[in-house]
């Protein structure tokens, strides 16, 4: 990577790796959809400015239905399934299970874009995947949280396509501050209505400030300087690195276990997804429309991805 390109790399691959951390810590103090809610509000609040001026105001006087969708589908329900999944799921194991997103991309090509000729070892790797998410599923305290997670990044995925065929013509960071924007009243009229009272400490404060600002706001805007930088197929390394972040982040910070089981899964995920993100070799005759992540949150934070010729990640953020 060219000198601008490499610490750029390294601050997405931090950002999009620690959410989970984040929101584990956030959850000692406040519900699922709190968490969300002060994050989305937070990111957005950060990002309006520089979007404000990139076409913003007429984004959400016209295209505001799509908007909603994809505010749904991209930020309101994987943010919630991960928050909600992490209450008995290891910040680094959802870090992980994100990771499985390609291998949804992957489905999601067949069934709605145009049929054809897949990379050499695609389905080999969402065998590898879905083997790896089976072995993490078998990890204590996975469970339901697990699954949950992995709704998360099918959500994702989803996003994604709705994304590369909604919003093509539309700068990204406009995008994800217009669907942050949207998420966040709703959300946050959930969190009044529903939720009890917060127990706000300072450790609290400071990761859903950290989770709205840095890892939201920060990491989205570190990624679409990475993809100009480096182009979309090199950022999408990001995949591999972030989920790697979120494990030695728990294991750092708040001494979460990792099993041989854990170590076995997260490879098995990683492989996968890396062999199912592959795109057909040049010689190719045809080719899915909607190809592998071109790098994504998540989760997003973190992070969520896009198909090739879009700028945008992937998973999600989570």
């Amino acid at each position: 990577m060219s000198r601008r390109g490499l610490p750029l790399f390294i601050t997405v691959s931090v950002l999009w790796g620690v959410p989970y951390l984040l929101i584990s810590v956030a959850l000692e103090g406040l519900g699922p959809v709190g968490v969300v809610a002060g994050r989305v509000a937070l990111g957005a609040l950060v990002l309006l400015p520089v979007a404000w001026r990139r076409g913003l105001p007429r984004l959400l006087r016209e295209r505001w239905r799509p908007l909603l969708l994809l505010a749904v589908v991209e930020v309101a329900a994987p943010f919630t399934l991960i928050a909600v999944g992490e209450r008995t799921v290891s910040s680094g194991l959802a870090g992980v299970l994100i990771a499985t997103e390609p291998l949804f991309i992957l489905a999601l090509g067949l069934l709605w874009g145009k049929r054809g000729r897949l990379a050499r070892g695609a389905w080999a790797g969402a065998a590898l995947g879905f083997l790896g998410v089976v072995v993490l599923l078998g990890v204590a305290g996975a469970g339901k949280g697990a699954v949950l997670v992995s709704a998360a990044a099918a959500c994702y995925a989803v996003g994604a396509l709705l994304m590369h065929r909604l919003f093509r013509d539309v700068p990204p960071l406009t995008v994800t501050a217009g669907m942050l924007a949207t998420a966040s009243v709703p959300l946050l009229a959930v969190v009044a209505a529903t939720e009890p009272a917060p127990q706000v400490t300072a450790r609290v404060l400071l990761a859903v400030i950290g989770l709205g600002t840095a890892c939201t706001a920060g990491g989205f805007t570190a990624f679409f300087a990475l993809v100009s930088a480096e182009g979309p197929a090199r950022a999408a390394f990001i995949t591999y690195v972030a989920p790697v972040v979120a494990v030695s982040a728990g294991v750092l910070v708040l001494s979460e276990p990792v099993t041989a089981r854990t170590v076995v899964g997260t490879l098995l995920v990683l492989a996968g997804a890396g062999l199912a993100a592959r795109r057909p070799s040049a010689t190719s005759t045809a080719r899915l429309t909607m190809s592998p992540p071109s790098a994504t949150p998540a989760g997003v934070c973190g992070g969520s991805r896009l198909p090739s010729g879009t700028e945008r990640n992937e998973k999600g953020a989570p």
